[in-house]
């Protein structure tokens, strides 16, 4: 495990494997949606300009968008809604590929963020880009590094105020909202976005009470590989984000009400 804590108001952090690499999962995705933003911002796209769904057999079945129907059209708006919101990885795979993770990592390393990358498909020529898929996946980061991120958009830094500010507002909803979400009372908000793949989990997130603060926390070489709530990489982080909460509140402890655990995020056990 890696983490890295910042408090917004005096600037102390603290790390630990924080300059160390993980897979991002789909932590990741605020670095696409980021580049969204940015292009909006540039005038080389219009959060109204339409993308089509991807025919079947290039979707994945992660969410909403593997049941659209063929020749289904959405705007930037709405894919970057369903790639962070509920995590939806067709609606990733299309907003990556067309603003190309040369483009996504070119803006990272802008921003100060070299380790930072999103990975896709690449021709076989791009050796160092084909190694880095295989050995981390979707992405890569490192708990520093995605706190920068995080840091840089709570500061409206990262884009201009209004683009921070839009997502800021999309990371606020999250559908995954069961560790550094349910660390927090009702009444604070948190910008949050998790991660998963068999071998990780993650979560990042602003988390706005007394004392502002980002969390970063990376799992990896995880040997519980089950798809469980109870899966010992997020136990591990609901823990971590329970024990930073609890100390940098001073509100102290929170405990969710009892029958909560009913009702945790289940990606909605959809059927064809």
């Amino acid at each position: 495990m890696g983490y890295c804590v910042v408090d917004l108001q005096s600037g102390k952090r603290i790390d630990f494997r924080g300059s160390e690499i993980f897979p991002t999962a789909s932590t990741i995705k605020t670095s696409v949606a980021l580049e969204v933003i940015r292009q909006v911002e540039e005038g080389k796209r219009k959060w109204t300009d339409k993308l089509e769904v991807p025919p079947t057999g290039r979707r994945e079945e992660s969410m909403w968008s593997y049941f659209f129907k063929d020749g289904t059209k959405l705007d930037f708006d709405g894919w970057v809604n369903l790639m962070v919101g509920v995590s939806d990885n067709t609606a990733t795979w299309l907003l990556r590929d067309t603003l190309t993770c040369d483009a996504v990592n070119a803006r990272m390393e802008s921003l100060g963020l070299p380790n930072t990358k999103v990975l896709g498909t690449f021709p076989p020529d791009r050796v160092r880009e084909v190694r880095l898929r295989q050995k981390w996946g979707l992405g890569m980061t490192t708990p520093r590094e995605m706190a920068r991120l995080f840091e840089l958009i709570a500061k409206y830094k990262a884009a201009e105020p209004g683009g921070c500010e839009k997502l800021l507002r999309i990371l606020s909803k999250q559908y995954w909202d069961d560790m550094a979400i349910a660390a927090a009372p009702i009444e604070v908000k948190v910008c949050a976005k998790s991660g998963a793949i068999t071998r990780s989990r993650s979560e990042v997130a602003v988390v706005y009470g007394t004392h502002p603060y980002i969390l970063s926390i990376y799992t990896d070489d995880q040997k519980d590989k089950r798809w469980e709530w109870n899966n010992e990489g997020e136990e591990t982080i609901r823990k971590m984000c329970r024990i930073i909460w609890a100390t940098l509140d001073p509100r102290g402890p929170f405990t969710l009400p009892k029958g909560y655990e009913k009702f945790n995020p289940t990606g909605a056990g959809a059927e064809v």
